[in-house]
């Protein structure tokens, strides 16, 4: 294949171009960073609308209510165990008849919309062929151990015309997950963050936890952090990453809220001594644009092996102070 053709940041605006920008259901990171995207389209004076579904749909709708968030079929991923392979093949043929569905329903919103061009946030069904059709995505080459699956991935991608990477030419975040190898046209776009610095509240946590990612391992997470969290002097907020849910609960001088928006993200993650989270990429980004220096303590949800790269990485670089598998998470050793 010929080498790939690379360019860097977004491509010139077209004031009045129709966008449908599609994000995936798997966490909130991915809505997240499309949140950042849709800023910078509606900046340069383009039309987008959103499609999504689940917990991401409920988020964007919270986000952005004055737009509609019209509804695409789930993937509903889950991670039951610590074996990707295993994950992914469990789950496969739902994904499968997933993308089928997508590609139908992405149709039908071409056709409805008058849609000159898609943006598919990791969904791989919702491409085109008559209509500019874009990937969104840092993972050009993810780590499945399994050269079948590997094939596969990167047979769906090449369907997309042009493939968007969040991060800088010089992959400073994403490493070899973006190398454009094996790919036609590959465009560095920038990192994305729906996050901006601002005045911080006056509130001081010692610790501050940002929950996200497929079930049951949220929960489980959520779990685990509670009970050590109870054994150290406080305070605590926990954001357990649910827009579905209101109550906010306070006990054994933890708070516990359902969820978070951008605003209130920006104002106490730079006041928390300690930052426990995902090293799910757009985290990473969030943490990144708000230039904390709060000590991060990253937990890659299991079996992705993504996060386990990413963790690793921040730590060799500094830019976080530890990373726990999520079964041998130790707080009390780490900060008392």
């Amino acid at each position: 294949m010929p080498q790939a053709i690379i360019h860097s940041g977004m491509p010139p605006s077209l004031p009045g171009r129709r966008n449908l920008l599609c994000v995936l259901d798997w966490g909130l990171g991915h809505a997240s960073r499309s949140l950042a995207l849709l800023g910078a389209l509606e900046k340069a004076g383009e039309l987008t609308f959103l499609a999504s579904c689940g917990r991401a749909r409920k988020f964007l709708e919270q986000e952005r209510p004055d737009l509609t968030v019209y509804e695409l079929p789930a993937y509903d991923v889950r991670y039951p165990t610590g074996n990707m392979p295993l994950n992914v093949g469990l789950q496969l043929p739902k994904w499968l008849r997933t993308i089928a569905r997508e590609k139908r329903q992405t149709a039908r919103l071409v056709e409805e919309l008058r849609i000159d061009r898609i943006i598919s946030d990791s969904r791989f069904g919702c491409y085109h062929p008559r209509v500019e059709s874009v990937m969104l995505t840092h993972q050009l080459h993810p780590i499945f151990n399994f050269g079948p699956m590997s094939w596969s991935y990167v047979k769906y991608l090449r369907r997309f015309r042009e493939v968007w990477v969040p991060d800088t030419a010089d992959r400073k975040m994403s490493g070899r997950l973006s190398d454009p190898k094996g790919y036609k046209k590959v465009r560095f776009i920038g990192p994305l963050s729906r996050l901006e610095p601002t005045k911080p509240a006056p509130e001081n946590w010692r610790t501050l936890s940002l929950l996200s990612g497929p079930e049951p391992m949220r929960s489980r997470l959520e779990k685990i952090l509670l009970g050590q969290l109870r054994q150290l002097p406080g305070p605590h907020l926990l954001i357990r990453g649910v827009p579905d849910e209101e109550e906010v609960v306070e006990e054994h001088r933890i708070v516990v809220k359902p969820f978070a928006d951008r605003q209130f993200l920006a104002r106490h993650l730079p006041i928390a001594q300690h930052i426990i989270c995902r090293s799910g990429y757009s985290t990473l980004m969030d943490l990144a644009a708000l230039n904390l220096s709060a000590k991060i303590i990253l937990i890659p949800t299991p079996g992705q092996t993504e996060q386990e790269l990413l963790a690793q990485t921040q730590v060799q670089s500094g830019d976080a102070l530890a990373a726990f598998a999520q079964g041998e998470i130790d707080l009390a050793g780490l900060i008392g």
